[in-house]
């Protein structure tokens, strides 16, 4: 998805970037999104010559995001089932109380390495600046 918006603020290669709102945004449901044109970070990977006040656009990966929240949702999900399994089989005849303690220390670990995984990638799960738009 690519969006036009407007530089807020430069950091190096992080800037922050205001979404312009659409002719439809007054109708949308998800009212929240673009209401208040809140500004959202953004890679500038080219090392484009930009500045408060300049248009881009800017680039949402569906790809990016979804890696995203397999490390961060998805992964922690599958170790709290695979964790009462591994309950079960360590602890046969302790009954449901090892499983579900394992359970619930092997999704906090698989939580705490999703989290350490993301937070490697930050800069590569970003939005990307795609070009400068000259002012219309």
């Amino acid at each position: 998805m690519i969006e036009r918006g407007t530089i807020a603020s430069v950091e190096g290669k992080l800037v922050s970037v205001a979404i312009e709102m659409h002719e439809g945004c007054e109708s949308c449901i998800n009212s929240s999104c673009k209401t208040r044109r809140s500004a959202i970070q953004a890679c500038n990977r080219d090392s484009f010559s930009l500045a408060e006040g300049d248009l881009v656009d800017v680039e949402v990966r569906g790809a990016e995001q979804a890696k995203g929240a397999f490390w961060v949702l998805g992964l922690p999900l599958v170790a709290l089932f695979a964790g009462y399994g591994l309950g079960m089989v360590l602890f046969p005849g302790s009954g449901e109380g090892a499983s579900v303690a394992t359970s619930g220390l092997s999704f906090l670990l698989a939580l705490g390495v999703g989290m350490l995984v993301q937070r490697g990638k930050r800069m590569d799960s970003l939005p990307v600046v795609l070009r400068k738009v000259d002012s219309e």
